[in-house]
C-alpha cells in the first residue's frame, strides 16, 4: 500500500514541537488542499511564522515547501486515478492476469494491515460494541462490504441498519446524537456520500469513515478513519482490502462480545430453523413433490 504524505505526517505528530505539530494539524484537518496554500497562508491558518512552516517540511525530509507541495500535486493525481487512467497503465504488464492478481492482492492485504492504525481500529471496535444505533452506507461499489458489515453485525447486536442511497433522506430526519454511522468512501470520493457523512456527523452522529490512503474528504469530518489499499490487478480499484477490514472486524466484535454472542447465535439459529429458512434434505423435498 502506498505510503501518502499525511501517512508520514500523523506519524511524525508525536515527536513534533508545539508550533509544528499546529501546522501539521491544519494540513490533516483539510487534506491535501491545506497544503497547497501558500506558506503564508498555511503559517496565518495555523497561527504560526513562515519558517515554522519550512522546519516541518525539512523534518519531513523535504528539501523546502515547493518540494513538498510537488509530492503532494501527485499524490493528487494519483488521488484521482479514474479506471481509464489506470487502463493504460495496466495494459504495460505482460504476465498472467490470475498470477497478476494473485500476486497484487496478496500484497495489498499484506500492506493495508502493515499500516493499519492499531490504536483507532481498537476504538473503531469500541464503538461498534457500545453503540446503541449502528448504521453503514457505502458508495456505488463500496456499497459492498458496507452491507455486509451491516448484515453480520445484526446477528451479533441489536441496532445495526444499513443505509442504501434511497434511505439516507430518511434517516437525516431521525438522527440522533451518538449515533455511529460507517461510511466506506474510497476513489473516486463519491460526492453524495461525502455529503451524506458530513450533514449526519453536523447533527451528532459519530461517523467511522473507511477509506483509502489517500483519503477521502469526509476524513475532516469524521471521528475515526481507517485506510486500506485499493490498488490491484485490473484498472479497476479492488474491494478485497475493504472487505478484508470488514472481516477483522466481525472477527474482533464477535471476540469481544464473548457469550453474549453465542447466545445470539443460538438464538439466531432457532429462528432461522422455526422461520423455515433452512434448505430442505432430499427426502423430504422428495416428499413434499409427492
Amino acid at each position: 500500500m502506498q505510503v501518502t504524505l499525511a501517512d508520514r505526517i500523523r506519524e511524525s505528530l508525536p515527536g513534533l514541537p508545539r508550533a509544528e505539530k499546529r501546522v501539521a494539524l491544519v494540513v490533516l484537518r483539510n487534506y491535501p488542499v491545506a497544503g497547497l496554500e501558500t506558506v503564508a497562508r498555511l503559517a496565518e491558518t495555523a497561527e504560526v511564522s513562515g519558517p515554522t512552516v519550512m522546519r516541518l517540511c525539512a523534518r519531513l525530509g523535504f528539501e523546502g515547501f515547493l518540494d513538498f507541495q510537488q509530492a503532494l500535486l501527485v499524490e493528487v493525481a494519483d488521488r484521482t486515478a479514474s479506471p481509464l487512467a489506470q487502463f493504460d497503465a495496466a495494459r504495460l504488464r505482460q504476465d498472467d492476469a490470475i498470477d497478476r492478481t494473485r500476486a497484487d492482492l496478496i500484497d495489498a492485504l499484506d500492506a493495508s494491515f502493515a499500516h493499519l492504525d492499531r490504536t483507532t481500529y481498537a476504538a473503531v471496535v469500541d464503538r461498534i460494541i457500545s453503540a446503541r444505533r449502528i448504521f453503514t452506507t457505502g458508495g456505488r461499489f463500496t456499497e459492498l462490504p458496507a452491507r455486509a458489515l451491516a448484515m453480520h453485525l445484526e446477528i451479533l447486536r441489536d441496532g445495526v441498519q444499513h443505509l442504501t442511497p434511497e434511505l439516507r433522506v430518511g434517516y437525516l430526519l431521525s438522527v440522533r446524537r451518538g449515533d455511529v454511522v460507517f461510511v466506506f468512501d474510497v476513489r473516486r470520493y463519491q460526492r453524495s456520500t461525502v455529503e451524506f457523512g458530513r450533514e449526519v456527523a453536523r447533527k451528532g452522529a459519530q461517523v467511522l469513515l473507511v477509506t483509502d490512503p489517500w483519503l477521502s474528504p469526509l476524513t475532516v469530518d469524521a471521528s475515526l478513519a481507517l485506510s486500506v489499499g485499493v490498488q490491484g490487478p485490473s484498472p479497476f480499484d479492488t474491494q478485497v482490502p475493504v472487505m478484508a477490514l470488514v472481516e477483522a472486524l466481525i472477527a474482533s466484535v464477535t471476540e469481544a462480545l464473548g457469550d453474549k454472542t453465542r447466545n445470539r447465535l443460538a438464538e439466531y439459529d432457532r429462528i432461522w430453523d422455526e422461520q423455515r429458512f433452512r434448505y430442505p434434505d432430499a427426502d423430504s423435498a422428495i416428499q413434499e413433490d409427492q
